[in-house]
């Protein structure tokens, strides 16, 4: 027997089911093309500008700024483009097992970054508010114990899905997903937990860490007159370090801005029976917000921190000349 498409399946049930136009498909499939780079080669950049810079691979928090882009190379290399070639498609091309282990990453990644962020923020309160204790309390194995607590939880909590088989190819969403309606009642213990421990404990300590942080930041500056020559090199410390406070902030508050239209989506449907409630077109659109997050980073780090925009550039000029030496003022080179 010939494999039915499930897009001809679709147009089959009469006029009952909505399906993208063409147009909608291409402009859909430019604008998840157009991430997937940005997330490619934007987080391949992080992670180089990390490992050829002394100053940034000789701090702790860089470990964690490696592991939050690890996590948005994985999304753009797996879920993103999975995506892309299913609304090309307009259908699921890859089988029911690959779309479990796609949705599993989905997740574990989604988790892993929550994480990354909580963890990012821990760091810079200690940094900001115990600068003596700093290099006591946050050790480079401290930091890969975090990193790989964060893998760990993100695979528990995605595999959960997979085994109870509640997985199925969400058509406006262009990604496979958890079907909230079918296994509502089971369901409900693994939202709530995972709410919990992956969400909103994390937001809040984040939330909180990073208060503490620029508070902190803003009554040293105040404190510190910009005459006092003796006081100079504690202002340019506060200064440097106020400038990687801001631009972690940035990180954090563009992930949830892309994040949660997808999130209030995923949580529409798991309260609400009707899976017609949230309009087909308003899911395609909140996946694309939220595959920015995976996106935007490295633009904020190049336009934010200097030590990032130097190895940048550094970077595009070995590009551009491979047989040029190069380097920096922070000793980068390659």
């Amino acid at each position: 027997m010939a494999e039915v498409n499930i897009t001809e399946a679709y147009k089959a049930v009469d006029e009952m089911v909505d399906l993208r136009t063409t147009v909608e498909i291409v402009f859909s499939a430019i604008c998840l093309l157009t991430l997937i780079i940005a997330s490619v080669f934007g987080n391949i950049a992080v992670i180089i500008a990390v490992v050829v810079n002394r100053n940034l691979r000789e701090a702790q928090a860089s470990f964690l700024i490696v592991n939050l882009a690890v996590t948005d190379l994985i999304n753009g290399l797996t879920v993103m483009v999975s995506s892309f070639c299913s609304m090309v498609a307009d259908h699921w091309v890859f089988g029911d097992a690959m779309c479990s282990i796609v949705c599993a990453i989905n997740y574990c990644l989604i988790i892993t970054s929550m994480l990354t962020l909580c963890f990012i923020s821990f760091d810079r309160y200690q940094a900001v508010l115990h600068p003596m204790k700093y290099p006591m309390w946050i050790s480079r194995n401290k930091v890969c114990m975090a990193i790989a607590y964060s893998w760990i939880q993100g695979v528990v909590f995605s595999v959960v899905p997979v085994i109870l088989q509640w997985i199925q190819y969400d058509y406006w969403e262009a990604v496979c997903a958890i079907q909230w309606q079918q296994e509502k009642k089971q369901a409900v213990y693994y939202v709530v937990t995972a709410f919990l421990l992956c969400f909103f404990l994390p937001g809040l300590a984040l939330v909180v860490n990073y208060f503490l942080v620029v508070r902190e930041v803003r009554r040293a500056s105040r404190l510190i007159q910009p005459f006092n020559e003796r006081l100079a090199s504690r202002k340019s410390n506060y200064s440097q370090s106020s400038k990687v406070v801001n631009s972690l902030l940035v990180v954090v508050m563009a992930y949830f801005v892309c994040m949660t239209p997808f999130s209030v989506t995923k949580l529409i449907k798991v309260i609400v029976t009707d899976t017609s409630f949230v309009p087909g077109r308003i899911n395609t659109l909140a996946s694309l917000v939220g595959y920015c997050s995976s996106a935007v980073n490295p633009l904020v780090y190049g336009l934010l921190r200097k030590d990032f925009k130097s190895s940048y550039k550094l970077i595009l000029k070995k590009i551009l000349h491979p047989t040029l030496k190069v380097t920096t003022q922070n000793d980068t080179s390659f």
